[in-house]
C-alpha cells in the first residue's frame, strides 16, 4: 500500500476502496513473502491524528485491548484478535516467549503481543477470573496507535497458509467495515447507581489478617508479606459496566502511570494504571526500578513537603523499600555484565501518593532471557514478601480471595523489545460489579489501621472516578 499517500481519517466511515487497498496489501505480503505456518503479518497505513481512547469506546466489538506507556510516547488501542496465546497442556512460559518471537517480525517494530500473567499461575479457583488463564497474550485485529505525534491504523493476520488466507482477510473486512467513525467528542456516560461495596477482608478482618501475619515474622522467618484486599462496587444495572469509559475517567486522576484494558469478553475487562515498572529490555538493555514505601500528597505544598520529609525519614518505609533493592540487585547481577543503580531513593510523586524510588540499569548477558526475568522478577518483594516463596505460601493459606492478574506482570512483547509493568492500581469488572485491589507491605511494626488506610489512599483514584458526573 502507497504510505506516501494522504492519510487516512477514522471522522467517517472507511470507503470500500480504503479497506480493500489494506487487504490487498495484506494479501500481497502474504504472497508475496516466505512466511512459516504462524506468522503474523501487518499492514500499516498513516492516520489524520485521532484521540485513540475515545475512538476505542466508540468500537462496538466485545474485545477491546488498551496500552499507553508511563512516559506517554506511545499508545495502542485494539480491537478483535489475530492471534491469541493461552496454555494448552503443551506450552509454558518458555515456550510462550519462544513461540512470539517465532511469530513475530522485525520489520514491524510497533507489532506486538499484549497481556500478562496470573499472580500464582496455580491459583485458578475463582470462577471471576476464569477468562485469564495462567498467561493470555494476544495481538489485535486491528490497531489504532501513536508512536509520538503520529498516529497509524495497524491490520493483522495470522498466516497459517494459503487455505485459510482468504478466511483471515473476510474476517478482517468484516472489522474494517464495522468500524465506528469518531466526528466530535464520545461522552463519558454516568455511572449506573451505586448499590453496595463489599470490603474483603473486612476491617475486622483485616486487623486479624495484619495479626497474624506479625506472628508468623517470629515463627516463620518471615520478614514482609503484602495483604492486599479486594473491595467490590455493585452497580444497578443489568448490563455490564463499560470498561474503556471507565478508564477514561480514571486516566483524569492518574499521572505517571502504564495505562491499560484487556477486555477479552464481553462481561469481563481488567484494567488499571500501575505507576510500577516491573522491567523493559531493549535488546540488551534492562531498566527496572524499586517502588515501595507509601505517603499521601499533601493538600497544600507544605503538607505535601511534611508527607514527603516523613517518608525519607521513616526507618519502617526504609526497611521496606531495601528488602525491594537488595532483590533487584540480585537479580541484576546475575543477568547482567553491568549494572548502574541509584544510591538513595528518591521521591516519585504521583497525583494521590508519593513513592520511594530507586532506579536501577544494566546490560544483559545475552537478550532472549525474557522467560527467565519473568520467574526471577516476579513477584518483586514489594507485592509479595521477603522470603519471597514463604510469603508466597503464606499468602496463598491467609489471604481470603484469587489475585488473578492483580500485581502480576502485565504488559508486551515485541520483536526485540519487552516491557512490563506490576498490575498493581487495577481493578476488573465482571458483569454490573467492579472490583478493586490494592495491597499493603507489612512489616514488624506495622499497624493494621495505617496500612487500611494506605490501601484506601491507593484505591483514591478510582474512587474519585466513581464519583465523577458525566463527563
Amino acid at each position: 500500500m502507497d504510505h506516501t499517500a494522504a492519510p487516512l481519517s477514522l471522522n467517517a466511515p472507511l470507503g470500500e476502496a480504503q479497506y480493500a487497498d489494506l487487504l490487498a496489501a495484506l494479501r500481497d505480503e502474504a504472497t508475496g513473502g516466505n512466511y512459516v505456518s504462524g506468522s503474523l503479518i501487518r499492514v500499516e497505513v498513516p492516520l489524520v491524528a485521532v484521540d485513540a481512547l475515545p475512538w476505542l469506546q466508540a468500537q462496538a466489538a466485545q474485545t477491546h485491548y488498551y496500552w499507553a506507556s508511563r512516559e506517554g510516547d506511545f499508545e495502542m488501542a485494539g480491537i478483535g484478535e489475530a492471534d491469541v496465546l493461552v496454555p494448552d497442556g503443551h506450552l509454558d512460559a518458555t515456550g510462550l516467549f519462544r513461540l512470539m518471537r517465532k511469530r513475530l517480525d522485525l520489520r514491524w517494530p510497533a507489532l506486538r503481543y499484549y497481556g500478562g500473567f496470573r499472580f500464582q499461575a496455580t491459583d485458578l479457583s475463582q470462577h471471576r477470573w476464569h477468562n485469564f488463564t495462567a498467561f493470555r497474550f494476544i495481538v489485535p485485529r486491528v490497531e489504532v496507535l501513536r508512536r509520538g505525534e503520529r498516529t497509524w491504523l495497524a491490520a493483522n493476520i495470522r498466516w497459517t497458509g494459503p487455505d485459510s488466507l482468504e478466511q483471515e482477510l473476510a474476517v478482517l473486512s468484516d472489522t474494517l467495515t464495522q468500524l465506528v467513525p469518531v466526528t466530535g467528542d464520545v461522552a463519558i456516560p454516568a455511572l449506573p447507581a451505586l448499590l453496595g461495596r463489599v470490603d474483603l477482608p473486612d476491617r475486622m478482618g483485616w486487623e486479624g489478617l495484619v495479626h497474624r501475619a506479625l506472628e508468623a515474622f517470629a515463627a516463620h522467618d518471615l520478614e514482609k508479606v503484602v495483604l492486599a484486599r479486594e473491595t467490590e462496587f455493585r452497580f444497578d444495572t443489568e448490563s455490564t459496566l463499560d470498561p474503556i469509559g471507565l478508564l477514561r475517567r480514571l486516566l483524569r486522576h492518574t499521572t505517571q502511570a502504564y495505562e491499560f484494558c484487556f477486555h477479552p469478553t464481553a462481561n469481563r475487562a481488567f484494567l488499571g494504571a500501575s505507576p510500577e515498572r516491573l522491567f523493559h529490555r531493549n535488546n540488551v538493555y534492562l531498566q527496572s526500578e524499586a517502588l515501595a514505601g507509601t505517603r499521601p500528597r499533601g493538600k497544600d505544598d507544605a503538607e505535601d513537603e511534611a508527607y514527603a520529609n516523613a517518608l525519607l525519614g521513616s526507618e519502617k518505609d526504609l526497611r521496606e523499600h531495601r528488602f525491594v533493592v537488595r532483590t533487584l540487585r540480585e537479580h541484576f547481577q546475575r543477568f547482567c555484565s553491568s549494572t548502574h543503580y541509584d544510591e538513595a531513593p528518591s521521591l516519585r510523586q504521583l497525583h494521590n501518593c508519593q513513592h520511594l524510588y530507586t532506579g536501577i540499569e544494566g546490560i544483559l548477558k545475552q537478550h532472549d532471557v525474557d522467560a527467565a526475568l519473568v520467574e526471577a522478577f516476579h513477584p518483586t518483594p514489594a507485592v509479595g514478601g521477603v522470603p519471597r516463596q514463604k510469603a508466597l505460601d503464606w499468602l496463598a493459606e491467609h489471604e481470603p480471595f484469587d489475585r488473578g492478574v492483580y500485581a502480576a506482570p502485565v504488559g508486551w512483547v515485541g520483536f526485540d523489545e519487552t516491557e512490563f509493568c506490576v498490575g498493581i492500581r487495577s481493578g476488573l469488572i465482571e458483569g454490573n460489579t467492579l472490583a478493586l485491589y490494592s495491597g499493603a507491605g507489612i512489616v514488624p511494626g506495622s499497624r493494621a489501621k495505617d496500612e487500611w488506610d494506605e490501601i484506601e489512599n491507593k484505591m483514591s483514584s478510582f474512587l474519585e472516578a466513581l464519583r465523577d458526573g458525566p463527563v
